[in-house]
């Protein structure tokens, strides 16, 4: 190692140690002063043989109790209630961090120093979390519940929302915000679910995922993505519909039915549609997370192309929408971030679009990802966001810097209310005033069943594309099989062999495309792990890698697996295969079952595929399919005979 990796690991070290001693030092203290501040036991009011949960505790019914009255009724008497404080605590959506793996505790601390959720709740009015980590379902389930009932015991008895990135993922399937937690049923990836060209399909996934959501008690979904993948190299392309604006808003809409339905009430999930106003033509197809990524840019002049999924979702009852962290340059008065660009938040969204519910921005757009206002304080850059547009700020929690802009008279009081009132009709709306808590007894009947697992596994056969079949597949039953790239050792009417030669066929299995990681572009130690995590815009296949399928196809015939959550140049490998098999999030057992012949494969690229590097350079990045020569266009996909 270098002097430099030497004194950057000492560096996270020092940091984090020096985070562990301030938590144990300030964390009993802190619990202390939120116990202190608890109130009384939710009571509940008995009125003509009617249940009201007495949320405020002054033993009469209050009109935002009162389940009987309109949302809008409910909304104006809160909010005559609340004081700046909890106005202001509205307003944050920071995460929740519940059984985290390393990596999300690490994070943990650095973000907030392992501060305490109860303690946000209750001393600074949060009430809306977004949840991180790998919980079990019933581990979930229950400290949910016990995280409503601190709740019920603030002042008002405001319930919080939990949110959650897209958790059904099949392991490896997914990509930046997009898991796989244990004990939930397993499906394609978004992309995956767009292979199939089938809305229904679509419904019928966020119907399921609905009512595992709700058996936890998580009320919003922070996805779908209703970008369009018209850059090949962007690292995203997975959690989106694909490239065309069309499949991509029959799709968006069908996502948002099966999770709200057609009115949002007690039995739905919000969905919060993002990244408005599209974030798929990055610049270079770089992502925004990152400062090297923070222009979107549109050569091909298709702003408009990009924003039709949105305007969709918008007239099918959208009631929060996530900007992206990009700047669109030159498409309007100033080139700041989305988040700050009232051209975009205000006249375009609000007034041109008629959008009425709630603006939450993406992840850390105060203290992170700031694109063109990094020269502004935190103060500033909160006044600017807000007049821009925003309601709530997601992964932030600076709550007394915005009560301090009020008191100080530089933020109206007045436009502080707009944004809670946007905020508290979902709440209400979603009935969690009502009722905010899961019956964890029921979750294992309600939570990854063999009816859920097994529809999950139907719909990661149909996201399978056929891309070349030179009559190899389907399959014969009890063939000898070479494996490459997969994990697992049995397979279902084939025999396994471990030396080469004796089988009748290879089967290698190539995942994702990533040829080192994406440049920050700035160097904070934040910004400088998670580059890690984003991939470089070379889409070719390692010369390793080739070698190896090369060596493979010389030898027996060749079956390639190839996971298509980002378009790859497959040129190469399309032409030493014998057959050629796409795949978005799929369980190793699928897919052999279907190279067996079990099912056929239906998939139709979301995508194209395009020949190579060159013609990818060549390509506008916010224009669909536009490579010259693509080894694969969109739609396509054969199936057996």
């Amino acid at each position: 190692m270098k002097p430099s990796v030497f004194s950057r690991i000492f560096l996270i070290l020092l940091f984090l140690i020096s985070v562990l001693i301030v938590n144990f030092i300030f964390s009993p203290i802190e619990r202390v002063i939120y116990l202190v501040k608890l109130k009384p036991e939710v009571k509940v009011l008995d009125i003509d043989g009617i249940s009201f949960r007495d949320l405020n505790k002054n033993n009469k019914l209050d009109r935002y109790e009162d389940h009987r009255l309109d949302t809008v009724q409910r909304v104006e008497d809160l909010i005559s209630q609340m004081t700046l404080e909890e106005k202001v605590g509205t307003l944050f959506h920071p995460p929740v961090t519940i059984n985290p793996d390393w990596m999300f505790r690490l994070y943990s601390l650095f973000v907030d120093g392992g501060k305490l959720t109860e303690s946000e709740i209750i001393n600074q009015h949060i009430n809306h979390f977004n949840l991180y980590g790998n919980p079990k379902p019933e581990r979930l389930a229950k400290r949910l519940n016990n995280l409503q009932k601190i709740a019920s015991r603030s002042r008002l008895g405001i319930p919080v929302t939990i949110s959650s990135d897209p958790i059904h993922e099949v392991p490896n399937g997914g990509g930046v915000a997009s898991f796989s937690l244990d004990g939930f049923s397993k499906w394609p990836s978004q992309l995956g679910l767009a292979a199939s060209q089938d809305p229904n399909l679509v419904k019928q996934f966020a119907e399921i995922a609905r009512e595992e959501y709700l058996a936890v008690g998580i009320r919003t979904a922070l996805h779908p993505m209703a970008d369009l993948a018209t850059e090949p190299r962007w690292a995203r392309n997975f959690g989106t519909f694909g490239s065309d604006n069309v499949m991509s808003s029959k799709l968006t809409m069908a996502y948002m039915d099966g999770f709200q339905g057609k009115t949002i009430d007690s039995q739905s999930v919000m969905t919060m549609v993002k990244h408005f106003p599209g974030g798929g033509p990055q610049e270079n197809g770089l992502d925004p997370h990152l400062f090297s990524g923070r222009n979107q840019i549109y050569p091909g002049n298709m702003f408009d192309y990009h924003i039709k999924p949105f305007i969709d979702a918008i007239n099918n009852n959208l009631a929060v929408i996530m900007p992206y962290y990009g700047i669109t340059v030159n498409q309007t008065s100033e080139n700041v971030a989305i988040g700050f660009n009232k051209d975009l938040l205000t006249t375009l969204l609000r007034n041109e679009l008629g959008y009425k519910g709630v603006i939450c921005s993406d992840w850390g757009i105060i203290n992170g990802r700031h694109w063109g206002v990094g020269d502004l304080s935190i103060e500033e850059r909160y006044i600017k966001a807000i007049d821009a547009g925003i309601d709530q700020f997601g992964g932030e929690k600076d709550t007394e810097v915005v009560i301090e802009l009020v008191k100080k008279g530089l933020m109206p009081l007045s436009r502080i209310d707009a944004s809670v009132k946007r905020i508290l009709k979902n709440k209400f709306d979603l009935g969690l005033f009502d009722n905010p808590y899961v019956e964890v007894d029921q979750v294992k009947s309600r939570v990854n069943t063999e009816r859920n697992i097994k529809l999950g596994k139907e719909a990661q056969k149909q996201s399978m594309v056929l891309l070349k079949n030179d009559s190899t597949l389907p399959l014969e039953k009890n063939i000898n099989i070479f494996v490459d790239g997969f994990n697992t050792k049995s397979i279902v009417h084939g025999n396994v062999v471990s030396d080469i030669k004796d089988a009748d066929v290879i089967v290698s299995y190539v995942h994702t495309v990533f040829n080192g990681n994406q440049p920050s572009g700035i160097d904070r130690l934040v910004d400088n792990v998670l580059s890690s995590i984003f991939p470089n815009q070379d889409l070719n296949f390692s010369p390793e890698i080739l070698e190896k399928l090369d060596e493979f196809s010389s030898i027996k015939p060749l079956i390639v697996i190839v996971d298509l959550n980002r378009p790859a140049i497959l040129d190469s490998i399309n032409q030493m295969s014998s057959a050629l098999v796409g795949t978005f999030g799929v369980d190793e057992s699928v897919i052999f079952e279907t190279l067996f012949g079990e099912s056929k494969p239906t998939g139709k690229l979301p995508f194209e595929i395009p020949s190579s590097m060159k013609e990818v350079n060549e390509q506008l990045e916010d224009v669909p399919d536009d490579t010259m020569n693509p080894t694969f266009k969109f739609g396509f996909g054969l199936t057996y005979p």
